[in-house]
């Protein structure tokens, strides 16, 4: 389990992702080529912490998109995709700030709207924020495997699904504090 919150800590897991998905050259693994054999990355989590039922984000749930903001901003997101709810949104909101991209919006998670994300964002570097019953199957589609399965109070779990023309690679780690 990998957990961070310092700026030491965030390297250490982006340099581990990069070693995990077989490469020792983070610019290989979040390529922007314009190649047909372009790579595309996609960053994959459920929304941070929220207060009970409210469609909200605690204070743990905004540190928790802090930090999500700073390993975004690391890795070069270029496009972020969340649902429409508060919590969906605020999770990705500081990243989106950084970034300075908008927040694109989607419903229900498809076989054919994971096709179009791997067309439509060739090279690119994709953060897409679920819930706890969609985030793993989105992973799941975008790897090729069955959906990954996310605990009802797991809010850590961050997907990276590396997918190109010679193969897919994906890896589970775990960001901010358990």
């Amino acid at each position: 389990m990998i957990r961070f919150t310092s700026p030491r800590a965030i390297c250490q897991v982006f340099f581990g992702m990069c070693l995990v998905l077989g490469t020792l050259v983070p610019a290989t693994l979040f390529a922007q080529n314009e190649s047909a054999n372009a790579a595309t990355t996609f960053l994959v989590v459920r929304h941070a912490e929220r207060d009970g039922n409210l469609d909200k984000l605690t204070k743990a749930g905004e540190q928790r998109s802090q930090v999500l903001a700073s390993v975004g901003s690391a890795l070069n997101v270029q496009v972020i995709y969340s649902t429409d709810t508060k919590r969906t949104k605020g999770t990705a909101q500081p990243l989106a700030t950084a970034a300075d991209t908008k927040i694109r919006s989607y419903k229900k998670p498809s076989k054919d709207w994971i096709a179009s994300l791997e067309k439509n964002h060739s090279g690119e570097v994709v953060l897409i924020v679920g819930h706890s019953n969609t985030a793993g199957v989105i992973a799941g589609l975008l790897a090729n495997e069955k959906p990954f399965e996310i605990a009802h109070d797991e809010y850590d779990a961050l997907f990276v699904v590396k997918v190109s023309k010679s193969g897919t690679q994906s890896v589970r780690l775990r960001y901010g504090s358990s």
